[in-house]
């Protein structure tokens, strides 16, 4: 491992750090073997001019920002005499150059991530009607019946499940994902004074990434009462105050019902598709400094 790859490993892990690159590709803006500070950035934030630390095509480099390419969520990597590395996407635009032997860079400050809080886990929600009460095997029962209209899967897929099958990927979930990186945040939703339960919404958080994408399906019997709507709106508060930097939902193009629901939760749709679906995205204001 090279000493930049160790360099985007702490970075990664939202360290600020401080090193000393070689080379002349940066000259003058960088000399060999001057110090530099570089600290997480946030990708979205990036300009032409910016010196970033990027992973291209698998090798890390201290580069300028050439270009931005936002519909499609990427940069275009180059050296300072005019050689383009090539275009990366934001996941792998790591960090953002502060300081060349503490002479500051202009407005490369407010590209740095925020902090981000440890997310080990879904705790319980509440919110006016609801009670969001973290996923369990218990629930499989009642959820093989709230889950069990067929007409409920046109858009989320599938078909439904028994309520064995239905505890065996609930313990699943539980248990949590087996990627480190990522972390499973799963509710029921039950009517207050111990009412039925009505559905489930989700976050997959990705703290390196400072993202989290977002899920939500209400059983039939319990649609058009605006439950997904004030569920997905105590989730999105709950990710805003971690805080998380981006929010995620894929909709269906013709699953209005649900669109409706993002919009309402300040999410807005991209030109991005997936599997079928549209990118829905809403980036929470950031919270006053105190």
């Amino acid at each position: 491992m090279g000493m930049l790859d160790a360099v985007a490993d702490r970075i990664g892990r939202g360290e600020t750090v401080e090193f000393r690159p070689t080379g002349d590709s940066m000259v003058p803006l960088i000399r060999s073997r001057q110090r530099v500070r570089v600290a997480p950035v946030d990708p979205a934030l990036v300009e032409p001019g910016d010196i970033v630390l990027a992973r291209v095509s698998g090798t890390v480099y201290l580069h300028l920002v050439s270009a931005v390419d936002t519909p499609r969520r990427r940069v275009q990597i180059s050296n300072n005499r005019g050689r383009v590395n090539g275009w990366t996407g934001h996941d792998r635009v790591l960090g953002i150059c502060l300081a060349v032997d503490d002479v500051l860079r202009p407005g490369a400050a407010a590209k740095v991530r925020r902090p981000r809080a440890r997310t080990a886990g879904a705790g319980r929600l509440g919110s006016a009607r609801l009670d969001l009460l973290p996923l369990g095997v218990e629930h499989a029962p009642e959820m093989a019946l709230v889950l069990g209209d067929p007409v409920l899967h046109e858009f989320i897929g599938g078909a439904p499940l028994t309520a064995d099958a239905l505890r065996e990927r609930y313990a699943r979930l539980a248990a949590g994902s087996a990627d480190p990186a990522v972390v499973w945040c799963n509710w029921v939703l039950r009517l207050r004074g111990d009412g039925p339960l009505v559905g489930t919404v989700q976050a997959t958080v990705t703290p390196a990434r400072d993202t989290a994408e977002l899920a939500w399906v209400i059983g039939t019997p319990w649609q058009g009462r605006g439950f997904a709507t004030e569920a997905a709106r105590t989730v999105t508060a709950w990710l805003a105050d971690l805080p998380t930097g981006l929010l995620i939902a894929h909709v269906h193009p013709d699953h209005h019902a649900s669109a409706a629901v993002a919009a309402a939760c300040g999410f807005a749709p991209t030109p991005h598709r997936e599997d079928g679906e549209i990118r829905w995205e809403h980036r929470p204001p950031a919270a006053p400094a105190t």
